[in-house]
């Protein structure tokens, strides 16, 4: 029966790709007016986004068709707020672009790092963690998720994907409710990874990178025409990295590669065919942070970077198989669609050795094992229709879209006692026995989206978004060691609005109000299945980008609160209601300036005020949000790289970080703030770029997560890291 499911839906998916590759859209009789003459022909995507024209209408999609548009330092447009190709000062949210430009300059080898200067961003409340990233956007989690080229990667648990951040062109975050045009998804926000594409122009790049922890690093990025009329490019970008981590006898090895073709088959239509094959080999312990071991751990007075597992059994193995692509269809002067598609394989084992108690000697330790495997299948496909058209002295571009998910995960999980360690001798390389699987589950999830959007242009200045959604959920979860199978459906709608303002002389007012929803899963004491959690924002900001000038400016204040949270229920405690709401108020500053008077910088303030301010139990409303601070803040500074006339010469960076105090859960104990320092020194001479990275420079170390007065130990930051790159372009 399970096969038939899942043959099914497969034929469904293979039917939306058809039907939307064949579907002929009706006319609007009015196209868009422009103000310039757009090109005649789609130009090859040459960076993270794509636009072409027609005579009296831009048809514009996820792709800019001259990298040179919104490359460099300072983004100006972005996709992730609209689906459109839209100004980010006419996207009335708060949208953060990092760019690879900054990305290069910092240094940047993961997600945490990328985005260490973006403000709502906090990664203060875990640990870091090789297998997966885990992040606060606005105080609430954004947990195993992240998206793209748009489309979510569905990643669970273990089954994370973790890409390699060398394989991506930008970095989008998007602050606040997403719902509208992503489904399911946490009310702070959004993290959108844009893919290297294949460029126009001949590009080569490898790099070689060495750092403290035994770091090794080579990276290639190739891209260019494969036929001389340009209607098929290619990119093939690649790396290889290992390192040691934090605790004696860990390590990590990560491979990935990503061959990429553009094909132009006409002046109407592009088609980009996306590939990504990576795995990761974790020798060890997995964390990259440190514990600090508090009175009343079993290991306490004993060295944090002892290993206590064997090497032949602890261990985290990954293998991620991704292709997908990018459909771009100009059908008339109104209509045009883009349709984004991926199917993702990704198999994992996770084996880890974990203390139990420590014997009357203070030397032997009783050890329990953890074992588990598992297997992830993903189709996520999204396709939207836009028209460009007028009516009168009003444009409007329209977007009409669906998507699809579905998931299939099939896991196994046991736990069980391993042989006791020495913690003087160290009697590594006991015979292990595989504990047995105690659970093995076959979970389906499947979601399907339809909405609408509408940005309206009227009176000169304004710029009006109006949206609306339908999403139906699916979970289908059977637990095949006792038989349960459990089932859960749900629906949801979801809006937005927006409007802007053009004051002049490139300041941009703006206000919205936005929703998100979350499949919630549970029943209540009366066998009543829960509704989803919801969000909702208003937020009111303000954009500035100076005429002749490389530069953006942002500011933006907002009421964000996330509601039907599960709450103790007051009659049976073994039992949950949703009354509880969870408030995130706060403010948003962040600047972004290019090559002024020689230098580049990067700013940012975030003051958060996240509470409770509904529960059950009277005594928690009013608390803060564990691990989210009140105030952070960052600055980056660095010199702009030699003219391409000169080609030789130095340049220098630094940036300063503040991560402000942090309370627990139960708000008993709060962790001091800390300032943090970065440094750059590169040198250019003809083709080669040397960069010495470091962060944290002064070694400061502080609190990531605090479990202090619940386990009797705290996680705390990596400390010092050095990194040395050289880069070779021709």
């Amino acid at each position: 029966m399970k096969i038939k499911t899942t043959r099914t839906r497969q034929k469904l998916l293979y039917a939306l790709i058809g039907s939307s590759l064949f579907w002929s859209a009706p006319l609007i009789s009015h196209a868009a007016e422009q103000t310039e003459e757009p090109p005649a022909t789609i130009e090859a995507p040459s960076a993270e986004q794509q636009e072409f024209s027609l005579e009296g209408v831009e048809v514009i999609s996820n792709k800019i068709k001259d990298s040179s548009l919104d490359r460099g330092y300072v983004a100006k447009r972005s996709s992730v707020g609209t689906k459109t190709d839209t100004p980010l000062s006419e996207t009335a949210q708060s949208i953060s672009v990092i760019t690879r430009e900054q990305l290069d300059a910092r240094g940047v080898t993961d997600l945490f790092d990328a985005l260490s200067y973006t403000p709502g961003i906090s990664d203060v409340t875990y640990n870091r963690d090789s297998r997966y990233f885990s992040t606060n956007i606005r105080g609430f989690a954004v947990s195993n998720t992240t998206y793209v080229d748009g489309l979510n990667m569905v990643d669970t648990g273990w089954a994370s994907t973790n890409t390699d951040q060398y394989s991506f062109d930008r970095i989008e975050v998007l602050r606040g409710p997403a719902s509208i045009l992503y489904g399911a998804a946490t009310p702070g926000g959004m993290i959108n990874q844009v893919s290297k594409r294949p460029t126009s122009t001949e590009l080569r790049e490898i790099q070689l990178q060495i750092g403290n922890g035994n770091q090794f690093s080579t990276a290639v990025d190739m891209s260019g025409p494969l036929q001389k009329d340009g209607k098929l490019l290619y990119r093939l970008t690649g790396r290889t990295t290992k390192e040691d981590l934090y605790v004696d006898n860990s390590n990590s090895k990560n491979y990935f590669i990503a061959p990429a073709l553009t094909w132009l088959p006409n002046d109407n239509t592009s088609f980009t065919l996306l590939t990504h094959f990576q795995k990761d080999d974790i020798n060890g312990n997995y964390d990259y942070t440190r514990n600090v071991y508090l009175p009343g751990y079993p290991l306490y007075g004993f060295s944090n970077k002892l290993f206590i597992g064997e090497s032949n059994y602890d261990k985290y193995t990954r293998d991620a198989k991704q292709i997908g692509y990018i459909l771009e269809h100009r059908f008339n002067d109104t209509w045009s669609v883009t349709q984004t598609a991926r199917h993702l394989d990704l198999s994992y084992l996770f084996r880890t050795a974990d203390e139990a108690a420590l014997a009357a000697d203070g030397r032997t330790l009783t050890r329990t094992g953890r074992y588990a495997t598992g297997d992830l299948s993903t189709n996520t496909i999204d396709t939207h229709f836009q028209a460009n058209w007028s009516t009168g002295p009003v444009s409007h571009v329209t977007l009409l879209g669906f998507d699809f998910l579905h998931k299939n995960i099939q896991s196994r999980w046991g736990k069980g006692p391993l042989p006791s360690l020495d913690l003087i001798s160290l009697n590594y390389g006991q015979a292990i026995t595989l504990p047995a699987f105690s659970r093995i589950t076959d979970e389906t999830i499947s979601q399907n989206g339809l909405y609408v959007q509408d940005q309206i242009k009227f009176g000169g200045r304004w710029t009006a978004l109006a949206g609306g959604r339908y999403d139906r959920y699916k979970n289908d979860s059977l637990n095949l060691k006792t038989g349960l199978h459990t089932r859960l459906n749900q629906d949801a709608f979801t809006g937005r609005l927006g409007l802007v303002y053009d004051a002049g002389n490139g300041v941009m007012p703006y206000v919205s109000y936005n929703e998100s929803f979350e499949a919630q899963s549970g029943t209540s004491r009366l066998g009543d299945s829960f509704d989803p959690t919801t969000g909702r924002q208003y937020e009111l900001g303000i954009q500035y980008q100076p005429a002749n000038s490389n530069a953006r400016f942002t500011a933006a204040i907002f009421d964000l609160r996330k509601q039907n949270v599960l709450t103790t229920d007051p009659v049976d405690d073994t039992f949950s209601i949703q009354t509880g709401e969870v408030t995130s108020k706060g403010l948003e500053l962040e600047a972004n300036i290019a090559a002024f008077k020689g230098t580049n910088l990067t700013a940012s303030y975030t003051l958060l005020n996240h509470k409770i301010t509904k529960d059950t139990d009277p005594t928690r409303i009013g608390l803060r949000t564990e691990g989210v601070p009140r105030h952070s803040a960052s600055i980056w500074l660095d010199t702009t790289s030699p003219t391409e006339e000169k080609k030789q010469g130095w340049s220098f960076g630094t940036g300063l970080r503040y991560i402000g105090s942090r309370h627990n859960y139960d708000n008993l104990h709060k962790v001091g703030g800390v300032w943090l320092t970065d440094a750059l020194v590169r040198y250019d001479t003809g083709n080669w770029r040397y960069s010495l990275n470091i962060h944290n420079v002064f070694d400061k170390h502080y609190i990531i997560g605090d479990f202090a007065s619940t386990n009797y130990y705290n996680t705390v930051d990596e400390g010092r890291t050095i990194q040395l790159t050289a880069t070779c372009r021709w």
